[in-house]
C-alpha cells in the first residue's frame, strides 16, 4: 500500500506541475489524502505539532479544487483542447 500511495504522490505530482490529466491525478491524490487522513493522521488531531492531520487536509482541498476548476490556461490539457476543437 505505501508503494501505491508514494507512487500516487510522486506521479501524480508531476502530472500536476505538467498541467497533464489534471482532474483525473487530482481525483486519485484526493482519495489518498482521505485515507492518509483516516489511517495515520485523524487520531493525532487536528494541528501539524502533533503530526496531525492540518497538512493532508489542506492537501485535499488543493486536490478537490483542481478536479472542479482543473489545470488552467496554460495547462497541457488545455493546449490538448485547444487543438482538438481548432480543427
Amino acid at each position: 500500500m505505501a508503494l501505491m500511495a508514494g507512487s500516487a504522490e510522486f506521479f501524480g505530482g508531476i502530472l500536476l506541475i505538467l498541467g497533464l490529466l489534471t482532474r483525473p491525478s487530482s481525483l486519485v491524490l484526493a482519495i489518498t489524502m482521505i485515507v492518509a487522513i483516516f489511517a495515520v493522521h485523524f487520531e493525532h488531531g487536528l494541528f501539524m505539532s502533533n503530526n496531525g492531520y492540518e497538512f493532508a487536509l489542506s492537501l485535499l482541498a488543493i486536490t478537490v479544487a483542481l478536479i472542479f476548476q482543473g489545470g488552467g490556461s496554460f495547462s497541457i490539457d488545455q493546449e490538448i483542447h485547444q487543438s482538438l476543437t481548432d480543427k
